[in-house]
């Protein structure tokens, strides 16, 4: 069985989209993320993705774990999930119109041995918005549960330009690359 270290809904359905008809479980960890400490980004992700995928992995044996962590950083500073609306007004205030990284670390791992594990990056800029844009976007809630304060699929509300990379990884789950770990693991055809 494949399980997914998260209840995220994105990364459900991405994963959906990578495996077709073949099932997985979606088993969120329970660790704090903010007890981990790591001054280099790219390690920081792995590392988070690294702690959850230990976390599922003790509680479901034989199985393979797909776990992962995405952050969003801007001029050296993480920009993580907002702690209000007003923290998310803030930081999109910060992006618009200005180019941002997102790496999200993942690894693959059965009964507590790494499989896989890899750090993907992709850049992306926010055109420019008004107050009033940012405020109608965030008083939809939507942007209160995502690292950076925003989603880009709410391309209703907000409009962006990739840069480099894909927008699965920047949703939260690099499919193309976790499709690749997957058929060298034998997982996927």
């Amino acid at each position: 069985m494949i399980v997914l270290a998260s209840q995220s809904p994105r990364r459900k359905d991405l994963l959906r989209k990578l495996l077709g008809d073949i099932p997985f479980e979606a088993v969120p960890s329970s660790i704090d993320e903010r007890e981990i400490d790591c001054p280099d980004p790219a390690q920081l992700v792995l590392a988070e993705a690294r702690a959850k995928g230990k976390d599922v992995s003790q509680r479901r044996k034989g199985d393979v774990i797909l776990a992962c962590d995405t952050m969003v950083f801007f001029q050296g500073e993480k920009l993580g999930k907002p702690k209000d609306e007003e923290d998310a007004f803030r930081t999109l205030r910060r992006l618009q119109g200005r180019q941002h990284q997102i790496l999200t670390g993942y690894v693959l791992l059965r009964d507590g041995a790494f499989l896989a594990e890899r750090v993907v990056s992709s850049t992306l800029s926010i055109h420019p918005m008004s107050d009033d844009q940012i405020r109608r976007y965030v008083a939809t809630k939507s942007p209160l549960d995502k690292a950076g304060s925003y989603g880009v699929q709410d391309v209703e509300y907000i409009e962006s330009t990739i840069v480099s990379g894909e927008k699965e990884n920047i949703m939260g789950l690099p499919i193309k690359e976790i499709g690749e770990d997957f058929r060298r693991l034998g997982l996927l055809p």
